[in-house]
């Protein structure tokens, strides 16, 4: 009988350990890669919003988010970093040149609804001085011990090892991603509603985002859900269209 239960354990812990080895190893193809390399640079905008703007109210806060930030960036910036370098590869594609930078439309979209993710959560606006204060410090307290690298998010984690052979030479993650340019999004220029509402019929989840109103110059970009279709460059309410 003793004989019986040890063979039927060993069995069933052979049965276990087969079971862990055949586990599903997560793809590696380019568009897993992509989608955790734009959740990385997501998350980057994210929390880089969530500093800055906690930094912004001063005193003890200012100082406690500088000090986060900068443990953020120690345990994140190569992995930042490579996603970026990846993330840039696979837009090359859908770019366009606007005074003088790169710029993929994907890219501004993604910084804009980042930092609407980071300020919508806060929503400092709505709150007074003091209430400011605590849900900075609340919410900055969180971001500690695992909570501080990426890599242990499930959506990044099993990626991190083929991202980071794209690990470029310049590790500076200030502004990612690069294909951004800096810009985030923009008031709606004189030319907008036009170019919207000649955009939505033409495919399901259209969107058009405004990426500069500097009149007379005006530039925006037409999606068709999460994909760039177009970009739409206009001067003194004249415009120009380049599909993507």
């Amino acid at each position: 009988m003793i004989y019986k239960k040890s063979f039927y354990l060993t069995v069933f812990s052979a049965a276990l350990m087969s079971g862990c080895a055949n586990q599903p190893v997560a793809p590696t193809d380019a568009n897993s890669l992509e989608k955790a390399a734009t959740h990385i640079l997501s998350e980057a905008v994210y929390f880089s919003t969530l500093f800055s703007t906690c930094s912004a109210l001063g005193g003890d806060t200012e100082l406690d988010a500088i000090d986060i930030q900068q443990n953020w960036i120690n345990a994140n910036s190569s992995l930042v970093a490579a996603a970026d370098s990846y993330y840039s590869q696979q837009q090359a594609n859908y770019t366009f040149t606007y005074d003088g930078k790169t710029l993929a439309p994907a890219a501004i979209r993604l910084v804009l609804d980042a930092r609407s993710r980071a300020t919508n959560e806060l929503a400092l606006a709505q709150r007074s001085p003091v209430n400011k204060q605590k849900t900075c410090q609340f919410r900055l307290a969180q971001i500690s011990g695992n909570k501080l690298p990426l890599t242990n998010d499930p959506l990044i984690a099993p990626y991190q090892a083929e991202l980071l052979t794209h690990l470029p030479l310049d590790l500076n993650i200030s502004d990612v991603p690069q294909l951004a340019g800096g810009l985030s999004g923009t008031s709606q220029g004189a030319t907008y509603f036009t170019i919207a509402k000649a955009h939505e019929s033409s495919c399901t989840a259209a969107y058009t985002l405004s990426i500069t109103n500097q009149w007379p110059n005006e530039a925006y970009a037409n999606f068709c859900g999460e994909k760039a279709v177009a970009v739409i460059t206009c001067e003194w309410g004249k415009c120009e269209a380049k599909k993507l």
